[in-house]
C-alpha cells in the first residue's frame, strides 16, 4: 500500500451463497477508486485510493451497508473533496459511519 491508499477492513463478512459471494467481488471490482485487496483468515484488507471520488465513495458505502461491514472507517472520507450528501444526517448510513444524528 503507498501513502497515496488507505487501508480498510472486511472482517467476518458473511455471504448467503456462492453467487452472493461472487456478487461482492464483483461489486468491489467495479469501484473505481479500489486499487487491491488481499484476504488474509477472515479479515479482507481493501486499499482504496485516497483520493477516492463520490460515486466510489457511495459504492464503498452501499457495498458495507449491504455485507455488514464496519462502517465508521468510511469516515476518513469526510473531507472537503466529497459532496455534502455523504454528511447528511437523515442519511441510512449516517449514524453507521459518524455515530450520531442531529
Amino acid at each position: 500500500m503507498s501513502d497515496t491508499e488507505i487501508a480498510l477492513e472486511a472482517t467476518g463478512v458473511v455471504y448467503g451463497s456462492s453467487y452472493d459471494e461472487a456478487a461482492f467481488f464483483e461489486w468491489l471490482d467495479k469501484i473505481p477508486a479500489v486499487r487491491s485487496y488481499k484476504g488474509e483468515l477472515r479479515t479482507l484488507y481493501i486499499n482504496v485510493d485516497a483520493a477516492a471520488d463520490d460515486e466510489s465513495v457511495y459504492e464503498l458505502v452501499s457495498l458495507f451497508h449491504r455485507y455488514h461491514v464496519e462502517m465508521s472507517q468510511l469516515r476518513v472520507f469526510d473531507t472537503e473533496q466529497i459532496g455534502e450528501w455523504f454528511r447528511k444526517p437523515k442519511s441510512y448510513w449516517y449514524q453507521s459511519v459518524f455515530g450520531t444524528s442531529s
